[in-house]
């Protein structure tokens, strides 16, 4: 069998379990432009798996990323005698550098949506974007949910967001607070009512009542943290993302349940569950030891520790 025959089969299951699959097509892709998609799977050669994986830059996690897809797909190639051995490399090297989320501050914030006045931009409305980046730091949403929200999943009389079919297919509800739904309600009275009361009209739109798109919202946003000057102060090489005020949300979040004395233990599956993870392992991955939740976690041990010190 060719290779692309195989790989439409493979995410074709995928989805049908459910698993939208979009980041293992996209190396899927990649592997087959890079060694052919006509290719038989019988005469594809370790070496060549070897050097798609390598690529041509310095060792990242995205080695195992892509690892991790082409495994997946050779063991559903084997067990259905499409090759007769998977021709993947037997070691993997190890990768030193440890990836964490970006967390914004206050100042960030107010610096980012300060700026968005003077970004130039020829179809972004500027008042989408800066509604979005609040969106996206008061709800934790992905990118691709905050942008594919139509005015029918925006129900603010009920202070609720609804996230249709995101990673998973799953679809859930989201609460939003009075102030969110304050500035949602100025922003849909402001753009939408000459656009019409269309249900399915998407939420957040350019200057020509399209929805916003991913590419070019992650354009304006790089320029946007250019004008700034936002960088790490860490010796992490990746810049501030869209995607990090997911994880600037759940920190916020988390900080603010030690601080109100809250049982963070039992709130972490809610959580979870509101930011759309199947599991509080995939939650944990958007939460890096700030300073702020240190000083928390410390006071509430602090806490605990005399508490039971105290005891005879």
């Amino acid at each position: 069998m060719k290779l692309a025959d195989a790989q439409a089969l493979y995410i074709q299951q995928l989805q049908a379990r459910g698993c939208a699959g979009t980041s293992i097509a996209g190396v899927l892709r990649m592997f087959a432009k890079s060694i052919g998609g006509e290719r038989e799977l019988e005469t594809i050669l370790t070496s060549e798996v070897r050097t798609f994986l390598d690529g041509t830059r310095p060792l990242t996690r995205y080695w195992h990323r892509k690892h991790s897809a082409l495994l997946g797909f050779f063991r559903f190639a084997f067990v259905r005698s499409m090759v007769a051995h998977m021709p993947l490399p037997m070691h993997t090297p190890r990768c030193r550098q440890v990836f964490r989320p970006y967390i914004y501050t206050d100042d960030d914030v107010a610096r980012l949506i300060g700026a968005i006045d003077s970004l130039r931009t020829s179809r972004i409305e500027r008042y989408s974007l800066r509604t979005l980046l609040v969106l996206l730091l008061g709800t934790g949403l992905r990118l691709s949910e905050a942008l594919h929200l139509t005015l029918a999943d925006v129900d603010l009389e009920q202070n609720l967001l609804i996230v249709r079919e995101s990673k998973f297919y799953k679809t859930r509800l989201v609460p939003i607070g009075p102030d969110l739904v304050r500035i949602l309600c100025t922003y849909v009275d402001a753009l939408h009512p000459s656009r019409g009361a269309d249900p399915a009209s998407p939420l957040l739109v350019c200057r020509d009542g399209e929805p916003l798109t991913g590419s070019g919202t992650r354009r304006a946003f790089a320029r946007l943290r250019s004008m700034t000057g936002l960088r790490r102060n860490d010796d992490l090489p990746n810049l501030p993302r869209l995607h990090d005020f997911r994880a600037s949300f759940a920190v916020r979040r988390l900080t603010a349940w030690y601080r109100e004395g809250a049982d963070v233990q039992k709130l972490l599956p809610l959580l979870s569950t509101y930011l759309g993870h199947v599991s509080i392992a995939a939650t944990q991955v958007y939460l890096p030891l700030t300073p702020e939740l240190l000083v928390e976690a410390s006071a509430r041990f602090e806490r605990y520790a005399t508490l039971q010190g105290d005891q005879p």
